[in-house]
């Protein structure tokens, strides 16, 4: 029995153990919690060199065309799916100030990494343990976010069971980089490991916080520099003083975040088609589906696509979980999405991961 888990915002939502006493943001409140930690710049042994990060682009793009100050944003009702398509929208029409927007463009993506990094750290997350717990080989969690928290369950879980790897648990190969950031003019070696080590797979479609790669020869690499708790650092604005260590290739790398925003441009990191098809693929073969937080939005056409393509293919499909918080009329509606997406009559409901992971062996 093959299953594959689908996380999405609600998963990340549910965490509980931030050492901040935070949740995790969602699109409608992303701002708000973003200036309630945008002036901490260290949390216990965790420190973050963002004191000189000023985000004046992108606070200055906000005021422009929604008339908010930067003091105003915390008390604001800014979406941050919004905003950035938006800015996209910008990018394109305004050709003079484009190095602008591009500053602002690199900021935002700045300032959501590690808006998420300071508020998810903290304890290991018990429910994504338990998911990790109980994997088998073949077994795929898709993925919908940026932030580490089935990531870390994932490699706390394989020092016991040795599931799933770094090297190529990514669905693609992937490379270390650990220890002290290298400037261009070093060269840092490291180690891919070895292959068709992982068991299981974590295909994370919109990127991840601890991704870099290389827009030259395209090679995937996975920052492993970690506090005394254990926990991967986020690579803040010097991300682009760390180069490839590929033979042949001292290219600077690149963030690999595919930006909340209507326009999704999937085809920008040339690696992530390939694990949208892998995604299809376990979909197709699935005989289990379980879906935590994830509403399958109108708005993110590929998603949709992707999930309703795969079913027309699957012959195996015998159970699908869903895990959601939703309520009343919501909650119908989120459940007949669902039904319909996955040709099924009857789903299993929990509302809360919690429960959920309770049942798992």
């Amino acid at each position: 029995m093959t299953r594959v888990y689908v996380l999405g915002a609600g998963a990340g939502a549910a965490y509980r153990g931030s050492y901040l006493g935070e949740t995790s943001p969602v699109a409608k409140n992303f701002f708000q919690k973003a200036m309630r930690v945008i002036n901490i710049h260290q949390i216990r042994e965790r420190y973050y060199e963002d004191e000189d990060m000023t985000y004046n682009h992108i606070f200055q793009f906000i005021e422009r065309l929604w008339g908010v100050s930067r003091n105003e944003v915390s008390n604001s009702n800014l979406d941050m799916e919004e905003v950035l398509t938006l800015l996209n929208i910008e990018m394109e029409e305004d050709q003079p100030g484009r190095e602008r927007l591009l500053k602002a463009y690199e900021e935002y993506l700045l300032l959501m990494a590690l808006t998420f990094d300071k508020i998810l750290y903290g304890d290991l997350c018990p429910y994504h343990s338990k998911i990790a717990a109980s994997l088998n080989p073949g077994d795929t969690i898709i993925s919908f976010n940026y932030e580490l928290l089935m990531d870390y369950a994932l490699l706390r879980a394989n020092l016991q069971r040795k599931m799933w790897c770094i090297q190529d648990g990514y669905g693609i190969s992937c490379r270390y980089l650990s220890g002290s950031i290298m400037p261009l003019h070093s060269k840092h070696q490291n180690d891919s490991g070895p292959a068709n080590c992982a068991k299981v797979k974590l295909l994370k479609l919109h990127g991840s916080l601890n991704w870099l790669y290389c827009p030259q020869c395209g090679q995937l690499y996975a920052y492993e520099h970690s506090d005394g708790g254990g926990h991967s650092v986020v690579i803040n604005g010097i991300a682009n003083m760390i180069q490839c260590t590929s033979q042949h290739c001292c290219n600077k790398l690149s963030r690999v975040i595919i930006p909340p925003t209507l326009m999704k441009n999937y085809q920008s990191i040339p690696f992530i088609p390939e694990l949208w098809h892998q995604a299809r693929r376990a979909l197709g073969f699935a005989s289990e589906i379980v879906v935590i937080g994830y509403s399958f939005p109108t708005t993110d056409f590929r998603s949709n696509w992707m999930f309703r393509k795969a079913m027309v293919d699957n012959k195996e499909l015998k159970k699908v979980t869903i895990v959601d918080k939703a309520e009343g009329y919501q909650l119908e509606t989120l459940l007949d999405k669902h039904k319909s997406i996955f040709r099924v009559k009857d789903v299993d409901f929990y509302p809360d991961i919690g429960a959920f992971t309770q049942t798992l062996k």
